[in-house]
């Protein structure tokens, strides 16, 4: 092959080997949208159990080791956390119920104190049923889960029969 032949041919393959029309390549934009969300105040509540275990009949007994648990957003105004009185009440006076002997033993759920509803105060002085807490204070910086302490206890001086009591207590949140 001669030079000049050989200088033709890496010619015409070169020009193959370009797409035809990208001597000039162009472009739109950029555009731009938005991105929008309304958040709405919202709140969930649940609670833990309380469980005293095997208590002796006359005895007193306290458990600070359950909460209820408030989800809200930052902002939340909170305006309530209720109790009700149980499913076996005595007017305010909250009671478990044996459903054996259908004998009942009192106890008593006391409202927490403190910023953040941790401070258990004396035994029975604060019954928390529709005397509610107003929890705005704690999503006033923050969201998210806030723990309220269940300060249950049981008076002494109580003798009623051996046997397995309980009674179901709801816990109810206003927010707006």
């Amino acid at each position: 092959m001669t030079r000049r032949s050989a200088l033709a041919a890496a010619i015409a393959v070169t020009a193959l080997a370009l797409p035809l029309g990208s001597a000039h390549a162009a472009t739109a934009g950029p555009a731009n949208f938005n991105v929008t969300v309304t958040i709405a105040n919202f709140c969930t509540i649940s609670a833990g159990n309380v469980t005293f275990g095997a208590v002796n009949a006359g005895a007193a007994a306290t458990n600070t080791a359950s909460s209820v648990t408030l989800t809200c957003n930052k902002g939340a105004q909170v305006t309530s956390v209720v109790l009700n009185n149980g499913t076996n009440p005595s007017v305010t006076q909250k009671r478990m119920k044996d459903p054996v002997s259908g004998d009942f033993l009192n106890y008593f759920i006391d409202r927490p104190t403190g910023a953040t509803f941790n401070t258990c105060p004396a035994v029975g002085t604060a019954e928390w049923n529709a005397t509610g807490i107003v929890a705005t204070p704690l999503f006033a910086v923050t969201g998210g889960a806030k723990l309220i302490t269940l300060c249950a206890s049981i008076p002494a001086g109580q003798f009623p029969s051996a046997g397995a009591y309980s009674d179901t207590v709801a816990v109810t949140a206003t927010y707006n």
